[in-house]
C-alpha cells in the first residue's frame, strides 16, 4: 500500500499507459546496433540495415505516378516534388521500423488474410466502394476477382495492381499494430480519482506579481559563459537533431532591358498588317503567338484585368487592338464579331465515347460510336427517359449518374480545360429545348439545352501574345556583373561591405537540410545546398543559375547535429531565456527575508492581487493568465492555507502567493467505466503515434541521400 500511496503522489496527474511503455521497452530492445559504410549505393541505413538507392527511388517513383494520376497528368512542381522525396524516405523508415517491430511481436499478415480482404465477408473499404452496385448496394466478390484476373494478364497494369495489393497488406500490418498497441492502453482507477478530484477542487490565493520588465534588459549583462551553462543544464531545448546550414545571398534578377522591350514591341508590331487580312486565323494565332490564348467568345468581366478591356469590347468586328502590354506579354488581338451569349447554361448529354479513358486504346470505331448514338437518340425519342440512357449508356463518369446533367459558364468555354469547341458552339449558340448529336475529339454526344441565362454582350477575339524576354547581350551583362561581385568578395566582411556600396540586397536563406532540393526565397538548386555543405563559415560563392537569377552566396551560418552553438544567429534567441533567469534571481534577492504579501507588494510599488475559482487541471489563473507553476504551487499538498510561498519564477514574472482556501465543487454521480473509456480514448488517440515516435528516437537512422542526390 506504501508503494501504491508514492505513486499517487507522485505521479496522480500523470494518465494511464503504463503498459504502453513496457511494450514499447520491448520493441526497442537492440535498437542502436549498426554496422560500417556501406557501399556509394547506399543512401541510408536503419538500424544498420543498408537502404540501397534503387529501392529508394522506386518508392519515389511510385509516389511521383500517384500524384500524376491524382492531378490528371500535371507536372510536379519543385516543392511538391521536394516534399514527395522526403515522403518516400520517412515511409522508408518507418516500414523497416515497423517491419522490426512486428517480428519481435509476432504480427503477420497472412493470404487468408489478404484473400479475406479483396473477396471476403470483410472487404477492405477501398475494395467495397469500387465493387458495389450503385443501384443494389450490394457487394461483388465475384467481380473482383475477374478483375484481378484481368489486371495479372495486362502487363502495363500489372504493376499498379501489385502496389494497390502492397498497400493494402502495409496497411494491414499497421492496423494490427496500432491494435495490438491501443489494446494496452488502460488507465487505472486511482488515476480517474485524482483526475476527478483536480478537476472538481478549486483554490482561491492572494500574490503579488513581479513582472521581468520591473528590470531593464539593459541592467542584465548575459555572459556567453553563462549560455553556455545555460544550454548545457537544458540539453533537450537546444539540442538539434539534423545538421543545417544558413546562406546570406544576393540575387541578380535576369530581365529584359528596355532595348529587349522595344525591339519585342517592333517586331509583333509588324505582323500587325498581315494579321488584319488573314483569313486563317487560327493558323496566323498558331503560327505567331507564344502563348496559348482560345479563340473565343468573351465577355467584360473575363478581360477585366486587361488594361484596354473597354477599348477591347467596343472595337468593332475586323479591327486589331495593339499591340499593348498586358501584364506579361505584349499582345496584339482582332475582334472577329460581337454577339449576345448567354452568361451560362445547364444542359445533358450522354457521350459515347471512341477511347478507354483509363488506357487510351480504341474501343469503338467511329462508324461504331455513330451507330450506338443514334440507337441512344431512337430510345431518347421512344420515350426512354434521359437519365435512364445517361445512367446505362454514357461514358462520361462525371455526370452519368446524375442524369449527363451540367451548368456552364462563358468561362468554361474558354478558361482553363474549357469546353471541347464543337461542344460549346452548340450549348451556348443553340436554344433552350435544341436537341443534338455532336461530335467531338471524345466521341459523339447526344445533347439536349435544358436552359440558358444572363444574355451579355461578347466579342470573339483572337489574341497574338508574346512575352518579351532578355537577349543574349543583356544576359551576358549580368553574369558579368555577378561574376564580378562573387570575384571581388574575398570573405563574409567583404560581401557585405561590397553589397552595400553597391546597393545589392542581401537575402537570407536558413535551416537548409542536408537533403533540401528548395533555398527559402530561391527556389530548387540542390548545388547550391551541397556548395553550403561543402563549403566553411564565411566562404563567398561563385555564381549560381537559379530560375532566372544569378546568385552569389555567402555561407553565414553552421548548425552540425547537436547541442547548438552560440553565435549571432542563435545567442539572441537561447540570451532570452538566460536574461530570464537573471531577471528572476534579481527579484527573488530584492524581496528575501520579507515575511508578508503587503510587504513585499509595498517595497516593490506592486497590489496583492485576489484570485479565486483556481483550477489545478486549467492552470490558469484569471486576471492573470496561463501560469501552471504558480497554479501547480498553490495545490501543492505540504502548502498550507494562510502561508506565504517561496519566490516562484513564473512566464512573465515571478510571483509569491498565500492559499487562501480550497472548495469542492457539488459532487456530480460518476460512472467510471465511461471516464475510463473516455480517458483511455485521449490516450489511444496518440499511443501509435507516440510509439512510432519513441522507435525513431531510439532507432540508429543514418541519412546519406546527400551522397548521392
Amino acid at each position: 500500500m506504501a508503494v501504491i500511496q508514492k505513486i499517487r503522489d507522485k505521479y496522480a496527474k500523470l494518465a494511464g499507459g503504463v503498459i504502453v511503455v513496457a511494450l514499447l521497452g520491448f520493441i526497442l530492445m537492440d535498437y542502436g546496433k549498426g554496422g560500417g559504410r556501406g557501399p556509394s549505393t547506399t543512401i541510408g541505413k536503419i538500424n544498420g540495415d543498408k537502404i540501397d538507392v534503387n529501392e529508394y527511388q522506386a518508392v519515389v517513383d511510385q509516389k511521383e505516378t500517384e500524384m500524376k494520376r491524382q492531378s490528371q497528368g500535371q507536372p510536379i512542381d519543385d516543392n511538391t516534388q521536394a516534399q514527395l522525396r522526403d515522403q518516400a524516405w520517412t515511409d522508408l523508415v518507418n516500414d523497416k521500423l515497423l517491419s522490426d517491430a512486428e517480428d519481435k511481436l509476432g504480427i503477420v499478415v497472412t493470404t487468408a488474410e489478404v484473400n479475406d480482404l479483396l473477396t471476403g465477408s470483410n472487404p477492405d473499404p477501398t475494395v467495397l466502394q469500387a465493387f458495389t452496385n450503385p443501384q443494389t448496394g450490394v457487394f461483388n466478390p465475384q467481380e473482383v476477382k475477374s478483375t484481378i484476373a484481368q489486371l495479372k494478364k495486362d502487363p502495363q497494369r500489372k504493376g499498379d495492381w501489385q502496389a494497390f495489393e502492397n498497400s493494402l497488406i502495409k496497411r494491414r500490418h499497421q492496423e494490427k499494430f496500432n491494435g495490438m498497441i491501443n489494446g494496452s492502453v488502460y488507465t487505472p482507477k486511482f488515476v480517474l480519482d485524482d483526475i476527478n478530484n483536480s478537476r472538481n477542487t478549486i483554490a482561491k490565493i492572494n500574490y503579488v506579481k513581479l513582472p521581468y520588465t520591473l528590470i531593464p534588459d539593459a541592467q542584465v549583462k548575459v555572459t556567453d559563459d553563462e549560455i553556455k551553462k545555460y544550454m548545457e543544464a537544458h540539453k533537450a531545448m537546444f539540442t538539434v537533431k539534423d545538421a543545417t546550414r544558413s546562406v546570406d545571398f544576393v540575387a541578380f534578377n535576369i530581365v529584359p532591358s528596355a532595348e529587349d522591350s522595344a525591339k519585342a514591341f517592333a517586331d509583333l508590331a509588324k505582323i500587325k498588317e498581315e494579321f488584319t487580312t488573314t483569313t486563317d486565323i487560327d493558323a496566323f494565332v498558331a503560327r505567331n503567338s507564344q502563348a496559348q490564348i482560345p479563340v473565343a467568345f468573351y465577355t467584360k468581366e473575363q478581360l477585366k484585368s486587361l488594361p484596354n478591356v473597354d477599348e477591347l469590347m467596343s472595337a468593332p468586328a475586323g479591327s486589331i487592338v495593339g499591340p499593348f502590354y498586358d501584364g506579361s506579354n505584349y499582345t496584339l488581338a482582332k475582334i472577329q464579331e460581337t454577339k449576345t451569349l448567354p452568361d451560362s447554361v445547364k444542359c445533358r448529354h450522354i457521350l459515347v465515347g471512341l477511347k478507354d479513358p483509363q488506357t487510351g486504346q480504341e474501343k469503338l470505331t467511329d462508324a461504331q460510336a455513330k451507330a450506338k448514338i443514334d440507337s441512344i437518340v431512337a430510345m431518347a425519342n421512344g420515350g426512354v427517359p434521359f437519365d435512364t440512357l445517361a445512367a446505362r449508356f454514357s461514358d462520361d463518369l462525371g455526370s452519368k449518374d446524375k442524369g449527363g446533367e451540367y451548368e456552364f459558364t462563358l468561362a468554361n468555354r474558354s478558361g482553363q480545360n474549357p469546353l471541347a469547341p464543337e461542344f460549346g458552339d452548340f450549348v451556348f449558340e443553340g436554344h433552350t429545348g435544341e436537341k443534338k448529336v455532336v461530335k467531338t475529339e471524345f466521341g459523339y454526344h447526344y445533347i439536349e439545352i435544358l436552359s440558358q441565362k444572363a444574355p451579355t454582350t461578347t466579342s470573339k477575339i483572337a489574341f497574338v501574345a508574346r512575352p518579351f524576354n532578355y537577349s543574349e547581350t543583356t544576359n551576358n551583362a549580368l553574369y558579368a556583373t555577378a561574376s564580378q561581385f562573387s570575384g571581388s568578395a574575398k570573405n563574409a566582411k567583404m560581401f557585405d561591405n561590397l553589397a552595400k556600396s553597391k546597393g545589392y540586397n542581401i537575402q537570407s536563406a536558413d535551416g537548409l537540410n542536408q537533403n533540401s532540393f528548395l533555398v527559402n526565397g530561391l527556389g530548387s538548386s540542390r548545388d547550391l545546398v551541397k556548395w553550403a555543405y561543402s563549403a566553411k563559415l564565411g566562404d563567398v560563392s561563385t555564381v549560381y543559375t537559379i530560375g532566372d537569377r544569378y546568385i552569389v552566396a555567402k555561407l553565414s551560418s553552421v548548425m552540425d547535429a547537436g547541442l547548438a552553438p552560440v553565435n549571432d544567429k542563435t545567442r539572441p534567441f537561447i540570451e532570452q531565456y538566460v536574461m530570464k533567469n537573471k531577471k528572476a534571481e534579481a527579484l527573488k534577492n530584492k524581496i528575501k527575508g520579507q515575511a508578508s504579501l503587503e510587504a513585499i507588494a509595498q517595497s516593490q510599488g506592486q497590489a496583492v492581487g485576489t484570485a479565486d475559482s483556481v483550477n489545478f487541471v486549467q492552470g490558469f489563473i484569471p486576471g492573470v493568465g496561463q501560469e501552471p507553476k504558480v497554479v501547480g504551487y498553490a495545490f501543492f499538498k505540504s502548502f498550507n492555507a494562510n502561508t506565504v510561498s517561496p519566490a516562484i519564477s513564473g512566464q512573465d514574472a515571478v510571483y509569491v502567493i498565500s492559499l487562501l482556501g480550497k472548495t469542492n465543487l457539488p459532487a456530480a454521480p460518476r460512472d467510471i467505466n465511461m471516464e475510463r473509456k473516455m480517458q483511455d480514448y485521449q490516450l489511444k488517440a496518440n499511443a501509435a503515434q507516440m510509439v512510432m515516435a519513441g522507435m525513431k528516437d531510439a532507432a540508429e537512422v543514418k541519412d546519406q541521400r546527400s551522397d548521392i542526390y
